[in-house]
């Protein structure tokens, strides 16, 4: 019989191999992004990658309090990603 325990063990450690890897290309375009919409881009980038790191995390632990964290970050996440669109698009009309 199959122990289903270990094989998602086994899955949540590959998915956080995944990550940190995936993590390495917007941490590179954070750095040499040509203009700044493109590095807010990769900063949000780089957030949804650390919610899912957390998540991986929350499975393999078992603990129920990174859940927490999860939505608070996620929540600024979203809302930082608003006030920054909103800067960028008030800083652009006006330019014009």
């Amino acid at each position: 019989m199959i122990d289903t325990g270990l094989i998602l063990e086994y899955l949540i450690l590959t998915a956080l191999y995944i990550f940190s890897i995936s993590l390495l290309f917007p941490m590179y375009r954070l750095y040499k992004g040509p203009s700044l919409p493109d590095r807010v881009v990769a900063l949000d980038q780089i957030g949804v990658i650390v919610v899912g790191i957390i998540i991986c995390e929350l499975l393999y632990m078992k603990e129920k309090i990174f859940l927490d964290i999860v939505l608070v970050f996620a929540f600024i996440l979203v809302f930082g990603a608003m006030i920054i669109a909103r800067y960028l698009f008030k800083q652009r009309s006006s330019n014009d």
